[in-house]
């Protein structure tokens, strides 16, 4: 109808510059000003449909990054626990080592459990993933009754201090704030080495506690502990069972794939790494065995 409309008026146009004057310069003038107008609007149509299609998807997009909390952790046993005793055991060292490291498997044969550290692959292009270790903190039911696993990579600081970025005052506020992956909402998370630590709650067998803010801050503020001894993150990695699988079934020609490996708390909780820092330390110990 519009279409039907804008040749009327064309029409309209020019049998009027006719009849006024045989000026066809005249008339050729207002041809290429219906002819413009006719164009502009078919370009609204089409942004118009853009806009309403990018919309659309970002909003069915959204629905992955809104906030999730886990209802349970190991509500279901951990799965990818197929490696052999031998494997578990290549470059076992002694637990109460600093350097402890303990190989838990490549690929589809990486063990999965929270507290190990899973390392990945010269093949991974993920922004996030790319050269991480990724320290697996939960595995549970999410909001979306998905049973999700979900983990803090341990080398991606921000120039960030949790004073800066949260209200935690005290010693603790000059901690710096690390990003834990592209998932979840603003609040941080606090893992800490300090056994006994109220409100807290060991992950795994891993030596690592989350939790206990109001506790820790009071211990620092005394002098009681040291304050490298926590450790803070916003937001994290996550993965469904199925992405998981996924993820750890690519293997390149060089046999390369993710690995899963347990680790001293005191690397996990080092407040001196880099971007990459324990990835490369981890790649390197992994590459010796």
């Amino acid at each position: 109808k519009l279409l039907l409309l804008l040749f009327s008026l064309c029409l309209l146009s020019i049998k009027t510059g006719l009849a006024s004057a045989f000026d066809l310069h005249e008339v050729f003038k207002m041809m290429k000003a219906v002819i413009f107008t006719v164009i502009c609007f078919f370009g609204m149509l089409m942004s118009n449909s853009v806009v309403k299609a990018f919309c659309s998807k970002m909003h069915q997009n959204s629905k992955h990054f809104l906030p999730r909390t886990m209802q349970a952790r190991n509500e279901k046993p951990a799965f990818f626990m197929s490696s052999s005793s031998s494997e578990e055991n290549v470059g076992n060292e002694q637990d109460d080592s600093s350097d402890y490291f303990r190989f838990l498997g490549r690929g589809e044969n990486a063990l999965v459990r929270p507290g190990v550290v899973l390392v990945a692959p010269l093949h991974e292009y993920n922004h996030f993933l790319m050269k991480s270790a990724v320290f697996i903190h939960a595995m549970g039911v999410n909001d979306y009754d998905e049973y999700v696993i979900r983990g803090v990579i341990i080398d991606h600081p921000t120039p960030f201090t949790m004073s800066e970025m949260a209200n935690v005052q005290g010693p603790l506020g000059e901690n710096l704030l690390y990003r834990g992956g592209e998932v979840g909402t603003d609040s941080a998370m606090m893992l800490h080495s300090i056994p006994g630590v109220s409100k807290s709650e060991e992950i795994g067998t891993s030596g690592v506690y989350e939790g206990g803010l109001q506790a820790a801050s009071d211990l620092c503020s005394t002098g009681t502990v040291e304050t490298d001894k926590f450790k803070f993150f916003f937001q994290f990695t996550e993965w469904t069972e199925t992405q998981l699988e996924n993820m750890l079934a690519e293997v390149d020609s060089n046999g390369d794939a993710w690995a899963s490996v347990e680790v001293s708390s005191d690397l996990i909780l080092s407040c001196d790494l880099d971007r990459g820092d324990a990835w490369s330390s981890l790649r390197n110990r992994i590459q010796q065995m």
